[in-house]
């Protein structure tokens, strides 16, 4: 799912769980996670247990949805964090390059803050491995790499190959085999692409290259050269990873230079509490974060305090454990863009600004 599905992600109806909870990668810390887990499951069946609003049938199929999804997750192999999602129906999985703080929430809507920020700060694209025997389609988030096998993926060649042989020459029907078989990868790639837009990187013999690029109607974000037929997710990563890190700067300058513009035209804000302001009014068009910047802060009558300001009044403040995941969150729901760029990119904006609509 993308940054904006994950920020507009509804449940089907009441109730809906979100469990979060932080994980370690790495033993001994890791030991402590199914337990851990356990017990977030089992506050989950209480809390859905003590709910008089839910019908009981009902509580045991979202409880069996989530502890069924929970129960899948390897926690030998995790990020930093999980997040697990469900209502009537529904359930959703995200593991997490970030921690989060640990908790049950049963509500009218699930608790994705941490998860869209988790996201956006992940950089999902599509590879594209091309070869007769066969094109496969892996799906990019971060190091991670799924294979595709929707849409006709894996493609497999049905016939003869391309000539192989110095001086060998193509006929004109096999010319026409070859230029059909990568216009159907092609096809194929776009349509899920229209469901979930993201880069794309194309690794392949240069011969390849030139029969998809010929029928891909936009820019590869980066090739590869060669012959990867058997390369699996980790082989995958480790030749993209260059390409990966050359096309997030291109994409963080290209931000910055974006933001110089609005800067001109007084279109933008800076600081945590002004753009907190404005991304929740609606107004964020473009909002550039330092990658490790974090910061609590209090939301009172509708504005967002430092956090060493707590407010002292009849009605108290709200305090959040991450402003900036809140305004992440917030210009994703609204169909903003969200860029992280280096830290000391943003020094004079306080670290966060924000390109506006209007």
């Amino acid at each position: 799912m993308t940054v904006k599905d994950l920020a507009t992600l509804q449940p089907t109806g009441y109730p809906a769980v979100s469990l979060l909870m932080p994980t370690h990668r790495t033993a001994p810390a890791n030991q402590q996670d199914p337990i851990r887990l356990r017990n977030l499951l089992a506050e989950a069946r209480r809390r859905l247990d003590l709910d008089e609003t839910v019908p009981r049938e009902v509580a045991s199929q979202v409880y069996d949805e989530i502890a069924t999804a929970a129960g899948q997750v390897d926690l030998r192999h995790t990020g930093d964090g999980l997040a697990v999602f469900a209502s009537p129906g529904q359930v959703h999985v995200r593991v997490l390059d970030t921690p989060v703080q640990e908790r049950v929430v049963v509500a009218d809507t699930y608790e994705v803050r941490d998860v869209v920020a988790d996201a956006a700060r992940k950089h999902r694209y599509w590879a594209v491995v091309l070869s007769e025997q066969p094109t496969r389609l892996w799906s990019g988030d971060g190091p991670e790499l799924v294979e595709v096998t929707s849409h006709g993926f894996p493609f497999t060649h049905e016939g003869m190959g391309l000539p192989r042989d110095y001086g060998q020459e193509p006929t004109k029907h096999e010319i026409e085999r070859h230029r059909q078989f990568f216009r159907d990868i092609a096809t194929a790639l776009a349509e899920i692409d229209k469901l979930d837009t993201r880069p794309v990187f194309v690794l392949g013999v240069d011969r390849y290259l030139a029969y998809f690029a010929a029928e891909w109607p936009r820019p590869f974000a980066g090739t590869v050269l060669g012959n990867y037929d058997h390369a699996g997710a980790h082989d995958v990563y480790e030749l993209l990873a260059p390409r990966l890190a050359a096309y997030t700067a291109m994409e963080q300058v290209a931000a910055l230079e974006s933001l110089d513009a609005a800067r001109g035209a007084n279109r933008f804000a800076a600081g945590l509490a002004e753009c907190w302001s404005l991304a929740h009014q609606g107004r964020g068009a473009h909002l550039l974060v330092e990658e490790h910047y974090h910061s609590p802060g209090w939301v009172h009558d509708d504005h967002l305090h430092p956090p060493e300001q707590e407010p002292h009044s009849d009605a108290p403040g709200v305090l959040l454990d991450d402003a900036v995941d809140d305004i992440v969150e917030s210009v994703a729901r609204q169909g903003g863009e969200v860029t992280f760029v280096g830290d000391g990119s943003l020094v004079s904006d306080g670290r966060i600004a924000l390109i506006v609509r209007y």
